[in-house]
C-alpha cells in the first residue's frame, strides 16, 4: 500500500439543536469524550485540574481495534459557549502534537459546532510508515471520525 501523507488540518461542522453554552459544557467536559468518539474511551483531569481552564491537563485513553494508547493533553482555550481548544503534549517516543478545537456559533436551528485539528508537530515518518498507515489508517484523514463524534453529541443533547 503506498504511503499517503496525513492531512495537517481538517474540520467538520454540524448544526445541533441546542444552545452554544450547553454544547460547550458537554464538549469541555473531557471526561465525557468517550461517550461520543469512535476512538476515545475516556479521559480524566490530572495534576489537580478539575475542569476546563487554560493550562489544565488531562489524560485521554484511546482504542481502535486492538490498538490502545493514551495521551496527555493541555487546555489552550476555554471560552464558554465559544471555543474549547486543547493540544496533545509531545511524548518521549513520537514527539508529535496535534491541536484539537471546537467552536460554537449560533445559527438558525441551533448551534453550528465545528471540530477541527491541526498537526503542530508531525508524527515521525518511520512511525507513519510502520504504524499509522497500516494500523490506524483513518488517522490519515480524521474527518469521518469527527463527523461521527458530532453526530453522537447531537444525539446526546
Amino acid at each position: 500500500m503506498p504511503l499517503m501523507e496525513a492531512r495537517t488540518t481538517h474540520e467538520v461542522s454540524r448544526v445541533i439543536a441546542a444552545d452554544p453554552a450547553t454544547l460547550y459544557r458537554m464538549v469541555s467536559d473531557v471526561t465525557r469524550h468517550g461517550e461520543w468518539s469512535p476512538e476515545c474511551r475516556g479521559a480524566r483531569w490530572t495534576g489537580g485540574a478539575t475542569g476546563p481552564v487554560p493550562g489544565a491537563r488531562f489524560r485521554g485513553r484511546n482504542r481502535w481495534n486492538r490498538v490502545a494508547w493514551s495521551r496527555t493533553c493541555v487546555v489552550e482555550v476555554a471560552e464558554p459557549g465559544e471555543r474549547f481548544v486543547f493540544s496533545t503534549v509531545p511524548e518521549r517516543l513520537t514527539r508529535d502534537s496535534t491541536r484539537w478545537a471546537y467552536t460554537f456559533e449560533t445559527v438558525p436551528g441551533g448551534t453550528r459546532v465545528t471540530e477541527s485539528y491541526e498537526i503542530l508537530i508531525p508524527v515521525p515518518a518511520w512511525v507513519q510508515t510502520a504504524v499509522i498507515s497500516r494500523v490506524l489508517p483513518h488517522h490519515m484523514d480524521m474527518r469521518p471520525h469527527m463527523e461521527a463524534t458530532l453526530a453522537a453529541i447531537a444525539a446526546a443533547v
